[in-house]
């Protein structure tokens, strides 16, 4: 069989893992046909200070998140780049996410970071190990949540994929040996010729808590989405932070899912459902996708307008001198 056709039969069985995963998802919220023909257009129209605040609260988060990751490539001998350079190259970068398979985010990193004089092994080392500690980071947050009781509607067939998972990213996240390890092994395969950076005991533990923030920060940013919308019921701020970020984790874990579209937003419905009802889950679920990726576009537009605004400088202004 020829290379593009397994190719194009890897991408087909993805999609319908994806469709197949995200149906029995939703499907378990019951939710029929005439219910979600009911449910009337006023009670989602956000109020506008909320949605606006939980915008910026996002994207508070989300640069707290690029200005880790710009550490990360400082910490193993690439050089400092400056916040707006992070920010453009790490968003532009992010859409990597929404094509099949988890490698195309951390190469076009690697990539774009390389543009800036940033190893490819050093950017693409620092992608890995952030994720990583991002995804321990998350699964800690979801894990107190659902110990404070605030995960009630997870399924109870999913809890032990999902905790097994979780502890798995725990451990490889924290034990100084397994880190080393990965390190090691993508300075070989990038035939990196600087030092291999020395790792302390808790550089795990420490990095995995610098990204507690990224994830308390986006759970709030959701919890003032979901207060924005007149027709909910109150908020429930441990629900909201625990729900969005073990619905992150599930999500991801979900390999067959570009950005896991789907799973995380029937993950997210399912787990939402027993405080706001099977309805407005799933409806918050979908709006909630919608809004972080007008998020997640936000710095690429302004990525693009200092382009734009830098090649009308340079040719009128060229034309200028020149007349």
């Amino acid at each position: 069989m020829k290379s593009a056709t397994r190719r194009r039969l890897a991408w087909l069985g993805q999609v319908a893992l994806t469709l197949a995963a995200t149906y029995f998802l939703f499907r378990s919220l019951k939710i029929s046909w005439t219910e979600l023909q009911a449910v009337d257009p006023a009670d989602w129209t956000p109020r506008a200070g909320l949605f606006l605040a939980s915008l910026v609260v996002l994207l508070a988060a989300f640069v707290y998140s690029v200005a880790l990751w710009s550490r990360l490539i400082d910490r193993f001998g690439g050089p400092r780049l400056g916040l707006k350079t992070a920010i453009g190259v790490f968003f532009v970068a992010n859409l990597g996410r929404y094509v099949p398979g988890k490698l195309w985010q951390v190469i076009s990193l690697a990539y774009l970071a390389g543009r800036q004089g940033v190893s490819p092994t050093v950017a693409s080392s620092a992608a890995v190990l952030g994720q990583l500690f991002s995804l321990g980071a998350a699964a800690l947050v979801a894990g107190l949540a659902l110990a404070y009781g605030a995960l009630a509607g997870l399924p109870s067939d999913l809890l032990p994929w999902a905790a097994g998972i979780a502890i798995l990213v725990g451990l490889v996240a924290t034990i100084p040996v397994v880190l080393r390890s990965l390190l090691r092994l993508a300075f070989r395969v990038g035939r990196e010729t600087g030092a291999v950076p020395q790792l302390d005991p808790w550089f795990g533990a420490r990095w995995t808590a610098l990204y507690l923030p990224t994830w308390v920060g986006q759970g709030v940013a959701f919890g003032l989405l979901w207060a924005s919308f007149p027709g909910l019921t109150a908020v429930s701020w441990p629900v909201a932070v625990g729900t969005f970020s073990a619905a992150y984790f599930i999500g991801y874990a979900a390999l067959f899912a570009p950005a896991g579209i789907g799973i995380r937003e029937g993950a997210l419905a399912v787990m939402l459902a027993p405080s706001i009802g099977a309805t407005g889950a799933a409806v918050l679920a979908v709006v909630s996708r919608l809004w972080m990726t007008l998020g997640e576009l936000i710095p690429i537009i302004g990525v693009i307008g200092r382009s734009l605004q830098r090649w009308l400088r340079r040719t009128f202004g060229a034309r200028g001198h020149a007349a």
